[in-house]
């Protein structure tokens, strides 16, 4: 027995006088606008891409501050986040690691590894420990840019109060 419907679609499909399809110039045509349009949107999209990030990195320094309260809570002792031998001064764009303990007797907690297309500056020099109630030791502000970029307007701050709170700063502004 035959299927009416199959049979029907298949003559209107046969029954059609013109070619289906595109011509060479159609598609030259189709692939030249596509082109225009990428110009014009790919300065964008890499302004787009640098926000995220810095926002990135942004996060990655909140979630390292949140871990190290939390584990200083659990542990009952100092845990501190403080930038790699690799950095000085104020600069953290090389990294940081979460600690636990002084001297030659600490513990890695974790890691942060550096973007290197993202600078990460700290307002005061020094590490950021968190007690067993977890309060930190200072205040501290961090600031995000790209990486010699410094008057980009995708730029982010973490500020980190005496109570331990922190606090996400999109676009210019200090802490």
């Amino acid at each position: 027995m035959k299927n009416g419907f199959c049979a029907s679609v298949r003559a209107h499909s046969r029954g059609c006088g013109t070619p289906c399809g595109f011509t060479l110039v159609e598609m030259m045509v189709a692939v030249a606008l596509l082109g225009i349009l990428l110009t014009f949107a790919l300065p964008n999209f890499n302004g787009l891409i640098e926000k995220y990030r810095v926002e990135r990195m942004a996060s990655a320094l909140m979630a390292s501050v949140s871990h190290a309260r939390a584990e200083a809570a659990r542990r009952g002792e100092t845990v501190t986040i403080r930038q790699r031998a690799e950095c000085s001064g104020a600069d953290w764009s090389c990294g940081w690691d979460t600690v636990v303990g002084v001297g030659d007797g600490f513990e890695t907690l974790r890691r942060q590894d550096p973007d290197g297309r993202v600078a990460v500056e700290k307002s005061a020099l020094g590490p950021i420990s968190f007690d067993a109630m977890g309060r930190s030791a200072g205040v501290a502000g961090f600031s995000f840019h790209p990486e010699g970029n410094e008057d980009s307007p995708n730029i982010a701050a973490v500020c980190a109060a005496l109570g331990g709170r922190i606090r996400l700063q999109k676009g210019r502004g200090t802490c």
